[in-house]
């Protein structure tokens, strides 16, 4: 068995890498560069599915992990390429799910298995519990949990449209839930929101990020890393919410770390 890493944009592709350093490194051109990794690796176009088997077959990979953030292409350009446009056009038009699927069946059908990241990256997930010292706060725990009921329902309501895998939320009012512009994008959205309505509340508003109702395990889970959590803190956020077993967690020990300073907080449930 030989794994191939399809590696787009962040840190946990390079996390990956440096844990399984015989792994193939396939980059996404415009997402990651070949030049960062030490493992064997080629950077390939988005555009271009012949080169992306060409290059998993000559290195002879034959299992598959995807890691890090892909966005959708805003057009084809001048590519005559009809696997172009019948396969990535195709991923234009429908949700992250379905444009996931798509890209599955594509890579099956050309005789590669995909594994589950946390098939290949050691301790990935954060137990279940509350991490930080703000949970010791009279009414933030139960703060926190009733949040998170209304806003993991609410995620799972919508899971049927294919939207975001994140939202915010306080109480029983919603903040934001994320679209194609990414977590990052949509706190930086909610920061204003958070400044202008600083006494709905006595407790800021919970970011949270779990796996949507069906969605693959296999090519797309939920990821925070330290950066998103001192994103969270910059904007005001008082927590996130994660789920235990389906949303990727990187700088464990350094998120911990700067819980232990802070009055932030992660639930893991």
């Amino acid at each position: 068995m030989k794994i191939g890493l399809i590696a787009g944009s962040g840190d946990l592709p390079l996390y990956i890498a440096r844990e399984n350093p015989k792994i193939f490194v396939m980059c996404i051109d415009g997402f990651s560069n070949s030049k960062s990794f030490k493992n064997s690796s080629k950077t390939v176009s988005l555009l271009n599915p012949d080169e992306w088997i060409k290059t998993l077959n000559e290195n002879e990979v034959t299992h598959i992990v995807f890691a890090g953030k892909i966005k959708r292409p805003n057009n084809l350009g001048m590519s005559q390429d009809i696997k172009v446009y019948g396969m990535i056009s195709e991923i234009l038009s429908v949700g992250d799910n379905k444009a996931l699927k798509i890209i599955e069946t594509f890579f099956q059908k050309n005789g590669f298995k995909i594994l589950p990241i946390y098939s290949i990256f050691k301790d990935c997930f954060l137990p279940k519990g509350f991490y930080g010292n703000n949970f010791s706060k009279l009414n933030f725990k139960q703060y926190v949990i009733k949040s998170s009921e209304f806003g993991i329902d609410l995620l799972n309501t919508i899971s049927k449209y294919d939207v975001g895998q994140s939202l915010v939320v306080s109480n029983n009012l919603v903040y934001a839930i994320e679209g194609l512009e990414g977590t990052d994008s949509m706190i930086n959205r909610v920061k204003d929101l958070i400044s202008n309505n600083k006494n709905l509340n006595d407790f800021a508003p919970v970011l949270i990020k779990i796996p949507k109702i069906g969605q693959s395990k296999n090519m797309d889970l939920p990821v925070i890393g330290l950066e998103t959590v001192k994103k969270c803190i910059n904007a005001g956020l008082s927590s996130i919410v994660i789920s235990s077993d389906g949303t990727l967690v990187v700088d464990c020990k350094e998120i911990k770390s700067l819980l232990s300073k802070s009055q932030f907080c992660v639930s893991s449930i």
